[in-house]
C-alpha cells in the first residue's frame, strides 16, 4: 500500500525529521563501522547480518542475526559489521516502566545469584519479529510519524512484558536497573557532559552533599570514584577500540603530558597504552 496524502504528512510538525528519531532502520555494509555514544538507552535489532562489537574492555563480541542488545545511555560502542547488516533501533525514552502494574527496579527481586554489568541479549522471537516486520513495512511506506514512533516504542515495552521471562529480563536490563532509577537514568544520560562531581550535581539540580549521599545510595559508591572507574572504562575503551593516537587521547582526556597518560594507564590497567592495543584480540576472520 501506498501512503496517502504524502505532503500533510511531510509537512506536519509530529514528522520526523531531526537525526534522533526515536525509532531508525539502518543498513551496513560488510566491514562497515558504527560507533555508538547514544545521549539515551538504545535497543539495536539485528534484523538480519552479525556485528562485531567493542566497549570498554570487552573487544570483539559477536551479535548474531535476530537478536535485541541494549546500549546505556553515555556509553561508548564500536560495531564492525561482519557481513551485510540490517537493523533496527529503538530509543528508549522511558526506562522506568514496562507497563504501568510493572516497573523495571521489579527485576530486582529477581536477582539470586548475581549478574556481571553487561547486558545479556535477548533473542528476537516470533511476536517481536511480527512487530519488526509491520513496523519497518510503514517504515518503507513512508510513515514516520512522532507520535507513532512513540506509540510503537511504547508497544515494544509491552511485548517484553508479555512474552519474555522476568530473568531474561533482568539479564537484558540488568546495567541500567538500580533501586532508584529515576536518578540512576538522569546520571546515567548526563556523567559523561561532566569532569567533576560538581558539574554532575549542578546538571542535575542537586546540591552536593545531597548528591553524593544519594548516590551513595543508589550505587554502593561514591560519586567521585564512579566517575573516576567510568572515566578509566572510556579511556581504556579509546586505546582497545578505536585508532586514535595515545597523543589524542591523552589531550582528549586533560593528562597533562604523555608520561602522565602512561602513568595513570599502569596504574590503571596494569599495562601501557601500546601494549593494551598490542594485545588486543583480532576480529575473526
Amino acid at each position: 500500500m501506498e501512503l496517502l496524502y504524502v505532503q500533510e504528512h511531510l509537512s506536519c510538525y509530529n514528522y520526523e525529521k531531526g537525526d534522533r528519531p526515536t525509532i531508525e532502520r539502518i543498513s551496513l555494509k560488510k566491514g562497515q563501522e558504527w560507533e555508538i555514544f547514544p545521549i539515551d538507552n538504545k535497543a539495536i535489532f539485528t534484523l538480519s547480518g552479525s556485528l562485531c562489537f567493542s566497549f570498554g574492555e570487552n573487544s570483539n563480541k559477536i551479535m548474531e542475526p535476530r537478536k535485541i542488545m541494549l546500549i546505556p545511555a553515555g556509553s561508548e560502542y564500536k560495531c564492525v559489521a561482519e557481513t551485510d547488516c540490517e537493523l533496527n533501533v529503538i530509543r528508549l525514552h522511558n526506562t522506568k516502566q514496562l507497563c504501568d502494574c510493572f516497573s523495571l527496579d521489579a527485576l530486582l527481586k529477581e536477582e539470586k545469584d548475581g549478574f556481571n554489568n553487561i547486558s545479556s541479549l535477548l533473542d528476537i522471537n516470533e511476536r517481536v519479529n511480527s512487530f519488526l516486520s509491520f513496523l519497518n513495512t510503514c517504515i518503507g511506506d513512508g510513515l514516520k510519524c512522532t507520535y507513532y514512533f512513540e506509540l510503537k516504542a511504547k508497544e515494544f515495552y509491552f511485548l517484553l512484558r508479555a512474552y519474555y521471562t522476568k530473568k531474561d529480563l533482568l539479564r537484558f536490563f540488568y546495567p541500567i536497573l538500580s533501586k532508584d532509577i529515576s536518578f540512576s537514568d538522569l546520571v546515567l544520560k548526563n556523567h559523561y557532559k561532566t569532569k567533576t562531581v560538581q558539574e554532575l550535581a549542578n546538571v542535575t539540580n542537586y546540591s552536593l552533599s545531597g548528591f553524593q549521599k544519594r548516590f551513595k545510595k543508589v550505587f554502593g559508591v561514591s560519586a567521585y570514584q564512579w566517575m573516576k572507574d567510568e572515566r578509566s572504562k572510556s579511556i581504556y575503551h579509546q586505546i582497545n577500540s578505536t585508532d586514535k593516537s595515545f597523543k589524542e587521547i591523552s589531550e582528549e582526556y586533560g593528562f597533562s603530558s604523555p608520561s602522565h597518560f602512561n602513568d595513570f594507564c599502569k596504574a590503571n590497567f596494569g599495562l601501557t597504552p601500546g601494549k593494551i592495543r598490542r594485545k588486543k584480540p583480532e576480529p575473526k576472520a
